[in-house]
C-alpha cells in the first residue's frame, strides 16, 4: 500500500479530530445548517458531535461538501491533503460499472479529493452545462470501461470533450479503468487514451487496490504498463457491418454506434486475415454499384448519407472488393485527423502526401524531394502523385476518404476539392491518372458549399444511402429470429423510420434482454430506455448550438426550416430529413425526445 495514502478510516478519523479541534459547538451547528443537515439529535459533547457529523456525511455521501466547507472556514488548517478535482465517467444503469463508480467516489472523496459523479439522469441544457463545466474544471477524468460502456455514445462524447479541454486548457488527464474487459476499445475512444497508463479491475476484491492505483496516477506514481493486447477470437474471419470482429459462429452481436476501420489493414488480397462477412448486413443497390465502380479505370465516386446509415460499412466492402481484384488502397478517415493538421493547407497536404506514400509502401525520399521545391502545396501533391505514386504501381490505386465533409470546416476546402476535381478532369489528357480511383464519403449536400466548377462531388458516380425500407427491416427482423411480430412492424417503422443503427439496436435489445415490443415502444423516447445513451449523446452535440436547437424546434413544430445552413448542419448530424421547404425529424423517436428537451 502506498506510504503517502491514508486508508479511508484514517482519513475520517483525521477529519473528526480537526473538526473537534478547530470548531466549537455553535460553529459545528452552523456548519450543519450550511450543509442542510439536521443536528438536533447529535450528542452535545464536542468530540461526539464531530463523530456524528462525519458519520452522517459518510452515509449521505457529503464528505466532499463537508471538507470543502471546512476549507473555506478554516483555510489555515491542513484538512485531508492536496486536493484534485476528479470526474468519474461511466455508463449509467450498467453494473458493475455503477457499483465501482460509487465506491471510487466514496474512496477518493475520503482521501480529500473533489469527486464528481453523475448519479442522476437529469436532462436539459442545465444538465449539459453542468457536465461540461465539471469536465473542464477537472484535473483527472476517471473513465470506467467495461464491455457495456465501451460502446456507449455518451461515454465517447465525454471523453472527446475532455480531450478538447485538455488541448486548450491542459486538463483533464484521462485515466481508463478497464472493468473485466480486455477487448479492443472502440477506435473513437482508444485514439484519445494513453495506451500505457491504465488500471485493471477484475472483481470486487480489486476495489481498494484500484482506488490506490488511481491515487498513484494522480500523484504521478503510476508506472507505465504494457499496452493491453485484446483477446483474439478463435476462428475469427469476419468483420461485422460496423467494423467489429466476429467469430464464424456468432450470429448476433450488438451494433457499434460508429464504424471501426482498424481491420482494414489486415484485409490484404488475396484472402486476407479478416473479411467483411456479417450475417446481419443488409445489402443495398449501392453495394453492387460501388463494386462495379472501383474496378473501372479512373473513377470518382461519392457516397452520401446521414449519420449511422451505413456509409462506412459500404465503403469497407468496396475497398475489400477492389483489393480482391488486385487494387492497392490508401484509406483515410478524416474524422481521426488531428485538428492541428487541419489549420493550414500546406500542413494538411503534406500530411496527406505522407499518408498516401506510407499506405502504399513507397519510398519517402521522393516525398521529401518534391516537398523541398518552391511549388505551392497543391502543385507539390499533384506532382508527387503524377510522377512518383502512380508510375510506381502496376496495379490500380484506390484513394478512399471517409468523413470528407470535415474538410468543409477548413478555410482551404475549396482549393482542396478543386484539386481533386482537376485530377478527375486530367484523366482525359493524361492516362496516368486513370490508375487512380477516388472514393469519398460525405454527410452533407456539398454543392451548397462548393461551386460546381470546383466540386468533385457532382462528377462520376454519386451513391445516396437511405434508411432501411420496410422490406429491409422485415428481412433484418427475420435474421434476428423475428422478435417483432408482423403486426408490429409498421409501428417499428413509424418509430425509427428504418434508421439502420437504431433498428439494429432495437432488435438486439429485444432478443438479448428479452423485452417485448410494446414495452420497448413505451419507454423508447425516455432517458432510461434502450436508446437513452444515443439520445443523450445527440442532445450533448446540440449543447453549445442555440441556433441549431432553434432550427430543430422549428422543424418539430412546423416541419419547415427557414435557414438552409442550419438545416444542412442538422442533416449532417443525422437528425432531420427532407429539404428546407418540407423537412422533419429523421424518425419519430427524435421528434418525441426533443419536443420536450428544446
Amino acid at each position: 500500500m502506498p506510504d503517502k495514502a491514508r486508508t479511508p478510516s484514517e482519513t475520517l478519523a483525521q477529519l473528526r479530530q480537526n473538526l473537534a479541534q478547530h470548531f466549537d459547538r455553535e460553529e459545528l451547528r452552523t456548519l450543519c445548517f450550511d450543509l442542510g443537515i439536521k443536528h438536533e439529535n447529535f450528542p452535545d459533547p464536542l468530540d461526539s458531535m464531530a463523530r456524528e457529523l462525519v458519520a452522517y456525511c459518510e452515509r449521505s455521501q457529503q464528505i466532499s461538501q463537508l471538507v470543502n466547507r471546512c476549507r473555506e472556514l478554516r483555510p489555515d488548517v491542513s484538512w485531508v491533503g492536496p486536493q484534485s478535482r476528479l470526474f468519474i465517467c461511466y455508463k449509467r444503469h450498467a453494473d458493475p460499472d455503477r457499483q465501482l463508480a460509487n465506491h471510487l467516489h466514496d474512496f477518493l472523496t475520503a482521501q480529500g479529493h473533489d469527486v464528481f459523479i453523475d448519479t442522476g439522469m437529469r436532462t436539459g441544457t442545465a444538465w449539459l452545462e453542468k457536465i461540461d463545466q465539471e469536465i473542464s474544471s477537472s484535473d483527472f477524468m476517471i473513465v470506467l470501461l467495461s464491455k457495456a460502456s465501451a460502446d456507449s455514445e455518451l461515454v465517447k462524447a465525454e471523453i472527446n470533450r475532455a480531450y478538447e479541454h485538455r488541448q486548450s486548457l491542459g486538463r483533464p488527464n484521462i485515466l481508463p479503468v478497464r472493468i473485466a474487459y480486455e477487448g479492443l476499445l472502440p477506435y473513437a475512444i482508444a485514439a484519445f487514451l494513453n495506451p500505457l497508463q491504465y488500471v485493471v479491475w477484475h472483481s470486487d476484491a480489486d476495489n481498494e487496490r484500484v482506488g490506490y492505483d488511481i491515487l498513484a496516477a494522480i500523484e504521478g506514481r503510476l508506472p507505465d504498463q504494457a499496452p493491453v493486447r485484446a483477446t483474439s477470437l478463435v476462428g475469427s474471419t469476419a468483420v461485422s457491418e460496423d467494423g467489429r470482429i466476429v467469430s464464424d459462429d456468432e450470429s448476433l452481436h450488438p451494433p457499434l454506434p460508429q464504424f471501426d476501420p482498424r481491420f482494414l489493414g489486415d484485409m490484404e488480397a488475396p484472402g486476407g486475415a479478416v473479411k467483411p462477412g456479417d450475417k446481419l448486413y443488409i445489402e443495398r443497390k449501392a453495394d453492387e454499384l460501388l463494386r462495379s465502380e472501383v474496378l473501372k479505370s479512373g473513377s470518382t465516386t461519392t457516397i452520401r448519407a446521414a449519420r449511422q446509415t451505413g456509409k462506412s460499412s459500404l465503403l469497407i466492402r468496396g475497398i475489400q472488393h477492389a483489393r480482391e481484384h488486385g487494387a492497392r488502397v490508401a484509406y483515410l478517415d478524416m474524422a481521426l485527423v488531428d485538428q492541428e493538421y487541419m489549420k493550414k493547407p500546406e500542413v494538411f497536404l503534406r500530411y496527406l502526401a505522407e499518408f498516401i506514400v506510407c499506405e502504399l509502401g513507397l519510398d519517402i525520399a521522393h516525398l521529401d524531394k518534391v516537398w523541398s521545391s518552391s511549388l505551392g502545396p497543391q502543385n507539390k501533391l499533384t506532382h508527387l502523385m503524377k510522377d512518383h505514386v502512380l508510375p510506381a504501381s502496376d496495379a490500380r490505386i484506390v484513394l478512399a476518404m471517409d468523413e470528407v465533409d470535415r474538410l468543409l470546416q477548413t478555410p482551404f476546402h475549396s482549393d482542396f476539392f478543386g484539386m481533386l476535381r482537376a485530377w478527375h478532369n486530367t484523366r482525359a489528357l493524361d492516362d496516368r491518372w486513370n490508375k487512380l480511383n477516388i472514393v469519398m464519403v460525405i454527410s452533407t449536400e456539398p454543392h451548397l458549399l462548393i461551386t460546381d466548377m470546383q466540386s468533385p462531388f457532382n462528377v462520376g458516380l454519386r451513391l445516396y444511402l437511405e434508411d432501411f425500407n420496410e422490406a429491409q427491416v422485415r428481412d433484418l427482423n427475420q435474421r434476428h429470429g423475428s422478435p417483432v411480430q408482423p403486426s408490429d412492424l409498421s409501428s417499428l417503422m413509424d418509430l425509427l423510420s428504418g434508421h439502420p443503427y437504431l433498428t439494429r439496436k432495437a432488435l438486439y435489445v429485444l432478443v438479448t434482454e428479452h423485452w417485448n415490443f410494446p414495452d420497448l415502444l413505451r419507454v423508447a423516447a425516455s432517458d432510461q430506455g434502450p436508446f437513452g445513451d444515443h439520445l443523450r449523446h445527440l442532445h450533448w452535440l446540440l449543447r453549445d448550438e442555440p441556433d441549431l436547437r432553434e432550427a430543430l424546434k422549428q422543424i418539430i413544430r412546423q416541419e419547415h426550416c427557414t435557414d438552409d445552413e442550419r438545416f444542412f448542419r442538422l442533416l449532417r448530424a443525422g437528425l432531420v430529413k427532407g429539404s428546407g421547404e418540407v423537412c422533419k425529424c429523421r424518425c419519430d423517436l427524435y421528434r418525441l425526445y426533443f419536443k420536450d428537451k428544446l
